[in-house]
């Protein structure tokens, strides 16, 4: 199945930042939350998924304009709450590794 740019949903490496708070962008738990997470390591998760997606490393999220993070779309599979916490278990279990 092709990605659909579309309506895919978006994953910008803020969700995981375990140094911001929720109200700038933070969308997991400090527990599921790493240090200075990016596009690589989200693109990594997915695959473990078995996700389709594709990175977009120019993009800049919306609260932080002036970063060029970058951001990941990713095929819909699910709702988008249920997808940030399993890429964020994700996340935290390779960083313990």
């Amino acid at each position: 199945m092709a990605l659909d740019e579309d309506t895919a949903w978006v994953l910008w490496p803020e969700y995981f930042d375990r140094s911001r708070p929720r109200s700038q962008g933070r969308k997991v738990s400090r527990a599921l939350a790493i240090n200075d997470p990016n596009v690589d390591l989200i693109s990594r998760a997915l695959k473990q998924l078995d996700l389709e997606h594709k990175v977009e490393r120019e993009k800049s999220y919306p609260a932080n304009w002036f970063s060029k993070g970058g951001r990941v779309l990713v095929q819909r599979s699910g709702p988008k709450s249920q997808l940030v916490l399993k890429v964020g278990e994700i996340l935290v279990k390779g960083q313990r590794s």
